[in-house]
């Protein structure tokens, strides 16, 4: 799931979310190791990757505290920003969730 944006399938970006919903379904995401790419590589549509992705957080559950036993934070995912920085999307809060209830 998806707090404080909304995944565009058909464009593979962030976007608003749409009024009055907290949470949006967000398409099943594949992990691939891979070498990392380095710092301010271009890319395709000649945009810096720093500008055009937003690394967000991904939570086990919406608590994102967690507890001392049971952590919430999982990772980074680096997702497109779509049409907005990814400073708009952290001041929003924006999150995966992987379940909505503890």
């Amino acid at each position: 799931f998806l707090e404080g944006a909304r995944w565009d399938f058909d464009e593979a970006k962030l976007v608003e979310p749409q009024a009055m919903s907290l949470y949006e379904t967000m398409p099943v995401v594949h992990f691939l190791p891979v070498i990392p790419r380095a710092e301010g590589k271009k890319r395709a549509g000649g945009v810096a990757d720093s500008a055009a992705m937003y690394s967000c957080p991904m939570y086990l559950y919406p608590v994102r505290t967690g507890t001392r036993e049971r952590p919430s934070f999982m990772r980074m995912v680096e997702l497109n920003a779509g049409d907005f920085t990814s400073d708009f999307w952290i001041k929003r809060g924006t999150a995966l969730l992987l379940a909505l209830a503890q």
